[in-house]
C-alpha cells in the first residue's frame, strides 16, 4: 500500500534516503515526502549505519558508490545488526553490485541509475510496512 494511500491514523513508513550526490538526494527526499513517507537522509554510509542504528528505518535507498563507507558494506552492516530488514541500492551498474552483495551474503534489490522515480516508488511502496 503507498503511503499516500494509508488508512487515516496510520503511521507513515520511514525511509532513510542515503546519496552523495546532493541534488539527487534533495530530489528524492521531496519526492517521498510529497506521497506520505517520513524521510531522513544522510551523505554517506557512516551517517546512514549512524541514523538506521537510531531511527530503525522501514526501508533504505542507499547508494553503492560513496566516499567514506559504500552503500554495499553500509547495507551489509545495517542487516547484520538489524537496523533495518529493507536496502534498496542504487547504482549505474546493478549486475556487478549485485554480484558483490551476493559475496557479502546479500541479496538487495538494486536500481539502475539513473532513476525512474516511478519504478523506485513502486520498489519502495511494496516494500515499506507502516509501523514496522
Amino acid at each position: 500500500m503507498s503511503a499516500a494511500n494509508q488508512k487515516p491514523g496510520a503511521k507513515s513508513p520511514t525511509i532513510l534516503v542515503v546519496d552523495d550526490d546532493e541534488d539527487l538526494r534533495s530530489e528524492l527526499v521531496e519526492l517521498f515526502g510529497r506521497i506520505g513517507y517520513k524521510v531522513l537522509e544522510a551523505a554517506n554510509g557512516i551517517e546512514a549505519v549512524e541514523i538506521a542504528r537510531d531511527k530503525r528505518p522501514d526501508v533504505v535507498l542507499m547508494d553503492v558508490g560513496m566516499p567514506q563507507l559504500g552503500g554495499v558494506r553500509a547495507a551489509e552492516i545495517m542487516t547484520l545488526l538489524r537496523h533495518t530488514e529493507q536496502v534498496v541500492l542504487m547504482s549505474g551498474n546493478p549486475e556487478l553490485v549485485a554480484e558483490a552483495a551476493s559475496h557479502r551474503g546479500l541479496a538487495p534489490i538494486v536500481l539502475n541509475k539513473p532513476l525512474s522515480f516511478d519504478i523506485c516508488r513502486r520498489v519502495i511502496d511494496s516494500l515499506a510496512k507502516p509501523g514496522a
